[in-house]
């Protein structure tokens, strides 16, 4: 009896194992949730197809002084110049922690936010690199998308969905080779060989690729810096971030191991919409996607001045 029992399990398990996933099933993450769902990037839509490859993109901006380098990375991306997987975002949904001190916050709340894969990529599907940049160019191209950059809080949560891990993979700092695009080129490329080894594909959330440039109230409250950059991230395989927040780089700074990563704006708290950048900027709602101490006057990069 215990022998049929067992196969009559066994055979269960294989048809349920068999069933296919509907658009709503979770498929990955443990305290964070990756849902099988896409959603168009609104501001792609009706943009012509990508058409200015990585070769020639890479070829132009070699030795284009940063800011104007800047300027063109922000110009390729908005004319539609990203491969076909950063043109859809996958939804996340996660559970907040009790914050006893706060009245709304005095139970878990259910947060579903959708992000976009990879970080920011240029190129056509058959040629491509992710592309590292500055925060005042990554705002831009955030706004016109009708996105934010992450907190801290937020790159932790899309670490936990990860599909698949890379251990990290560092370059030796040679003078200031690393923040040279043909080191960015070399990083892309060793993140490919990587990939390829793994069976990872393009468009899945695989964690230990970059550190994020990230939204931080320790930058955009505090005076004084207002021409900073913040980074954070680059986890390991157990999860830990290799790079705790950083904010000692000017708004001019960037290397190979910078990305940035796009969350759109309109988020469901318990099934009801909410702007991300207005829950930022709230004293009683901020710890709804952060977990610093304080709320950000303003959850945005936008107006800072260059660094100096």
């Amino acid at each position: 009896m215990k022998e049929y029992m067992k196969s009559a399990l066994v055979a269960l398990l294989m048809v349920f194992a068999a069933m296919p996933l509907h658009a709503g099933d979770v498929i990955y993450g443990k305290n964070s949730r990756l849902k099988k769902e896409k959603m168009d990037v609104p501001y792609f839509l009706g943009k012509p197809e990508a058409s200015v490859t990585a070769w020639n993109f890479m070829l132009n901006a070699d030795n284009m002084e940063f800011w104007k380098r800047e300027d063109y990375i922000v110009k390729t991306i908005l004319e539609g110049n990203v491969p076909t997987p950063m043109k859809q975002f996958r939804k996340i949904v996660f559970r907040t922690a009790v914050v006893d001190s706060v009245e709304i916050l005095r139970k878990p709340h259910t947060i579903e936010m959708w992000v976009l894969p990879d970080y920011l990529t240029i190129g056509t599907d058959e040629s491509y690199v992710r592309m590292p940049m500055g925060p005042l160019a990554a705002q831009r191209i955030a706004d016109s998308l009708h996105c934010i950059l992450p907190t801290t809080y937020l790159v932790d949560r899309i670490a936990e969905v990860a599909e698949g891990h890379l251990d990290i993979f560092p370059f030796r700092p040679l003078g200031n080779r690393n923040c040279q695009p043909i080191v960015f080129q070399d990083s892309h490329n060793a993140i490919q060989a990587m990939y390829k080894a793994k069976g990872y594909r393009f468009g899945q959330f695989i964690s230990g690729l970059k550190k994020d440039v990230v939204l931080t109230c320790k930058i955009l409250t505090q005076p004084g810096w207002e021409s900073y950059e913040a980074i954070y991230g680059w986890h390991h395989p157990d999860g830990k971030a290799q790079q705790p927040l950083f904010i000692k780089h000017g708004n001019f700074y960037v290397d190979y191991s910078h990305g940035v990563r796009m969350i759109y704006r309109t988020v469901k708290v318990d099934g009801k919409e909410m702007d991300a950048r207005e829950i930022l900027e709230s004293p009683q709602l901020y710890r709804l996607l952060s977990d610093e101490p304080i709320y950000l006057k303003k959850a945005s990069y936008e107006g800072m001045p260059r660094y100096r």
